[in-house]
Order: C-alpha cells, then sequence, then structure tokens
C-alpha cells in the first residue's frame, strides 16, 4: 500500500494562512525528531540487557508524541485528552503495572498534545458496559491496556470501535490481537508497532511520518 505524504496539523488551523502554515509543518517536524531521538535514547537504555518491555516512562513519552500524529485525534476528543490505564483488578502484575504506567504518564500532564491538555486516570476493567460507561463519563480518548486482560481484549476492541477511542498497548502480543499501537524492544532497539486496522476502526489516522518510523502491521 502506498501511502500519500501529509503532515499533520499540530497547532493552529489549516486555513490560517503561510505563517500558521510555516509553525505547523515546524512542529511537525520537530516532534517527528523527537520520537526518532526518543527511540534512540531508550535503545541506550536497553543495551546490555533483556527486556521484554520498555520502562513506563519511555513508554509513555514515545506513545504520547505518537499520538501526536494522529490526524484525526482532535475531531475525536474533546478539550482535554485523557487517557485511562486499564488494568485487571485481584491480578499482581496487571495492579503493578498500572501503579508505574500511571505515574509515567502523570509526569507529562504539563505536555499538550496538538494543543490538547492531558489528563490521566486510572481504570479497572470490571466489564465491557463499565468500561464504555466509563469512556462516555469522563471522556476518555485512550486506553492504555495493562497485561493480564487478555481475556478482555475483544470486549476492549469492540468498545474502542464503538466508542472512537485510541488502543495502547503494554505488550506487544496485544497489538497483534487488534489493539492498535504500543512501542517494545526488539533487537535491543525500543520499535513502535502500530496495527493499521485497528487504529482506523478506533478513529486513528497516523500521519505517514509515524508509518514510516514504525513497524506497521497491514
Amino acid at each position: 500500500m502506498i501511502y500519500a505524504a501529509h503532515r499533520p496539523r499540530l497547532f493552529g488551523r489549516a486555513d490560517a494562512g503561510p505563517a500558521a502554515a510555516g509553525l505547523c509543518s515546524f512542529a511537525a517536524r520537530a516532534v517527528f525528531r523527537c520520537i526518532a531521538a526518543l527511540l534512540v535514547v531508550a535503545s541506550l537504555v536497553l543495551c546490555g540487557t533483556a527486556r521484554a518491555q520498555l520502562p513506563p516512562d519511555k513508554q509513555a513519552v514515545i506513545l504520547t508524541r505518537a499520538m501526536a500524529y494522529d490526524k484525526d485525534l482532535r475531531a475525536r476528543a474533546g478539550s482535554t485528552l485523557v487517557i485511562a490505564i486499564v488494568y485487571r483488578p485481584g491480578a499482581a502484575d496487571s495492579e503493578s503495572a498500572a501503579a508505574d504506567v500511571l505515574r509515567a504518564f502523570k509526569a507529562l500532564e504539563g505536555v499538550k498534545v496538538q494543543d490538547l491538555p492531558i489528563s490521566v486516570v486510572k481504570l479497572a476493567y470490571t466489564g465491557k458496559d463499565a468500561l464504555k460507561s466509563a469512556i462516555t463519563a469522563q471522556g476518555i480518548d485512550a486506553l492504555y491496556c495493562c497485561p493480564s486482560l487478555e481475556p478482555e481484549l475483544g470486549a476492549v476492541r469492540e468498545v474502542s470501535h464503538q466508542q472512537h477511542v485510541l488502543t495502547l498497548a503494554s505488550k506487544e502480543a496485544f497489538v497483534q490481537a487488534g489493539l492498535s499501537i504500543g512501542v517494545f524492544p526488539k533487537d535491543g532497539k525500543p520499535t513502535i508497532l502500530i496495527n493499521l486496522a485497528a487504529s482506523r476502526d478506533e478513529g486513528a489516522s497516523f500521519a505517514t511520518e509515524l508509518l514510516r518510523l514504525a513497524t506497521v502491521l497491514r
């Protein structure tokens, strides 16, 4: 499949004039360089270690920057980008991961994505209907799915497609099973993995620049 080059509007409006368009282009290049640099830094952290996952702080930063390349984010989100850390209550690994990832994303609450402030919440998965209600009530725009949610992935996918909520994966197998995006170590280097069909079903449209940087499942 061939993708037409399209640079995302990170700031301002498309019809705001040449000066604003130049700022958008500059901002887009800056974010792209930032993601590339973060992947290099994270690869240095991984060097000499055998990790199944990136450290939560590296995951949070790279995933947050990657979301800036969703061309339809502003159309889905409200005035704030709300990220929910979803975990399985009673599962020790899931609860531990949720606590670590929550801290990592909370540290970014001063950052803006496409001019949207970030808000992070912790959400216990107790069923499909409860998840759907929480998304509506809290205005959730992205779900970070912690380990031990394997039995619930089908329900999570169904809700994310219906509600147009982006799914962020804690495990590579989750992206292969139909969640949208995650970042994982591969051959000692961090790799962004995108399930393109899943991301589109969730209402996302990732820009070509990000797709070129990532490993894309089509």
